[in-house]
Order: C-alpha cells, then sequence, then structure tokens
C-alpha cells in the first residue's frame, strides 16, 4: 500500500535533483541498518527526512499498553519520516528494518525544509504523496468500517467484500481483518 504512489518517482528524482543542486546546504549522509534495527521512533522528534535506497522496512504503531501493529511493509525507493517534519515535530509510528542490510540517505529535517523554500514545486510533490497516503490511509479505514458494519448486521456479502478489498491494499490489515472475520463467525 504505502510506498506505492505513483508520485514517488517524481518526487525520487526531484528529491536526487534538490540533493545535487543543494549537496553544499543538506550534506546527506548513507545510513546502513541491519535486519531488526529501528530507524524512526514513534513519538520521537523528526529530526531527518530518509530515503530508503535499499531493503525493506515496517511501518509498525502502538497503542498506550498494547502490542505493536505492523502497517505495512515498504520496500525501496521510499521517503521515510516527512510527516514529523511538516506535522507536529514527531514520528507517528516505528520504521524498523525487516529485510536488509537496508540503505537510506539521511537528510537533516531542517536544513531540507530551508532548501525547500527555494524549491516549491519539491515541496509541492511531498505534500501530493503524502495527501496520497492520506486518502489510501482513508480507503483502509473506510473497508475496516464497512467489515465491521457488515460483522454487526449480520451481513455476510458485506463482510467478505470488504475483507477482499482489504488484501488488495494491505496484506497485514488484512489478516487482522481476517481474524475479526472468523471470532465472528465463532459467536454467531
Amino acid at each position: 500500500m504505502w510506498g506505492q504512489e505513483p508520485q514517488l518517482q517524481r518526487v525520487r528524482e526531484r528529491l536526487k535533483l534538490l540533493l545535487a543542486t543543494h549537496a553544499n546546504a543538506l550534506h546527506p549522509t548513507t545510513v546502513h541498518a541491519k535486519p531488526g534495527e529501528l530507524l524512526l521512533k514513534q513519538d520521537a522528534a523528526a529530526k531527518h527526512l530518509l530515503l530508503l535506497t535499499q531493503g525493506k522496512v515496517a511501518i509498525e504503531i502502538q497503542q498506550q499498553g498494547q502490542s505493536p501493529h505492523t502497517l505495512t511493509v515498504i520496500e525501496a525507493e521510499a521517503l521515510l519520516g516527512e510527516m514529523g517534519l511538516f506535522g507536529d515535530g514527531t514520528h507517528s509510528a516505528d520504521v524498523r528494518v525487516v529485510d536488509g542490510p537496508a540503505e537510506l540517505l539521511q537528510i537533516n529535517g531542517n536544513e531540507l525544509l530551508q532548501a525547500l523554500i527555494y524549491d516549491s514545486e519539491l515541496l509541492i510533490e511531498l505534500l501530493a504523496l503524502m495527501s496520497e497516503r492520506v486518502r489510501n490511509t482513508n480507503k483502509v479505514i473506510t473497508l475496516l468500517l464497512d467489515g465491521i458494519n457488515g460483522a454487526c448486521k449480520g451481513d455476510d456479502i458485506l463482510l467478505d467484500k470488504a475483507l477482499q478489498d482489504l488484501k488488495s491494499l494491505n496484506q497485514f490489515i488484512s489478516q487482522t481483518a481476517e481474524q475479526l472475520k472468523h471470532r465472528y463467525r465463532e459467536n454467531e
């Protein structure tokens, strides 16, 4: 789901151009990480943007007192950490290497924001990428609500359709939805 957006190619190309154009100001560094290594921590201050160039990472979220949930796995080449730079200044999820080693370009957030002042096209593309990710998240939430609604009403057709549509969007969330379906069927 996330990481497969059509805008990603344009943003990646613009980011590479930005890096080349503003290399003296941005000082990108290459980071190598092993499987299991935590790259971004939920609720930690967002200090940099990462461009995953090799490997796979899991996006994990944990509510207080609950076990963590994997929202998705993202493959190279994907942008990571951008929400924290434009939002409240903190990361909304953990990002952990699941298949590696991973290689990433790390760009200081403040330096990137300064460079974006001079490159409004890249800023617009980053915002478009975040907007598409929000739209995809809204689709998943809607399908989950449809599935819950189907389970509550005993509507197997609605429940099965929601689960089928979820499978095409996100395997991790669809697995959890399948568990809900089995629980619902046990209680019938």
